[in-house]
């Protein structure tokens, strides 16, 4: 009875890894309605060596994704923003992350980094690793996700390390923004320093664009 039971636990499982996309995320405690966390591990276990899924950190699986030249590595964006919906928690980008998705720097970070509702902790993902940095609410009061990404992308560059180059990519990222909307009341929110540089982006763009219509 109890070898059927398994038996019915592995095909349902098995059938929902298979049919889910590739680059999905999956989390031990996501199955926890069909049985034990040690029946559970012990199904994915069997899942991993099907070659249906890759096992990425404790109790976090990835359904993988190959192309000709091997298995394409998960966006540790994905994955964080992954865990932190599992979690319940708010996260933002901060620090060489944020500089990266923004196109101010071009070096890939073999940790990345975003600062949380949650607590600080860091979570290994083969060779790379995302850190969590425990925030105060304030952090998290901007209504868009434009101006606090571009805040802590100017902390991690510092006021001294600000070019026309910078300024000029920041004008690219604000230009593509859908949340401009939230722009004036956001950028109220930046230090003094980064309001000065980012305000007369945001008016130049505006004019540029009222120019178009």
């Amino acid at each position: 009875m109890l070898n059927t039971q398994r038996t019915n636990i592995k095909q349902t499982i098995f059938k929902y890894l298979q049919e889910s996309p590739e680059h999905s995320i999956f989390f031990l405690g996501d199955f926890a309605e069909y049985g034990s966390v040690e029946t559970i591990r012990k199904i994915l276990l069997q899942a991993r060596i099907q070659g249906l899924i890759t096992h990425l950190s404790h109790g976090i699986y990835l359904k993988p994704t190959h192309s000709r030249f091997g298995e394409v590595p998960p966006p540790m964006e994905a994955v964080a923003k992954e865990i932190a919906e599992r979690d319940h928690v708010e996260i933002m980008p901060t620090g060489s992350t944020a500089a990266n998705i923004l196109g101010l720097s071009t070096q890939v970070p073999m940790v990345v980094s975003f600062l949380t509702t949650g607590s600080s902790r860091t979570i290994k993902i083969g060779k790379r690793a995302i850190k969590f940095k425990h925030a105060a609410p304030r952090n998290f009061a901007y209504k868009g996700k434009t101006i606090p990404l571009i805040v802590q992308a100017l902390k991690e560059l510092g006021e001294a390390n600000i070019t026309e180059q910078t300024k000029s990519a920041l004008s690219a990222c604000i230009t593509k923004a859908n949340d401009n909307h939230t722009f004036s009341e956001d950028i109220l929110l930046a230090p003094a320093w980064i309001q000065t540089i980012i305000k007369p982006i945001i008016k130049s763009n505006n004019e540029t664009l009222a120019t178009q219509q």
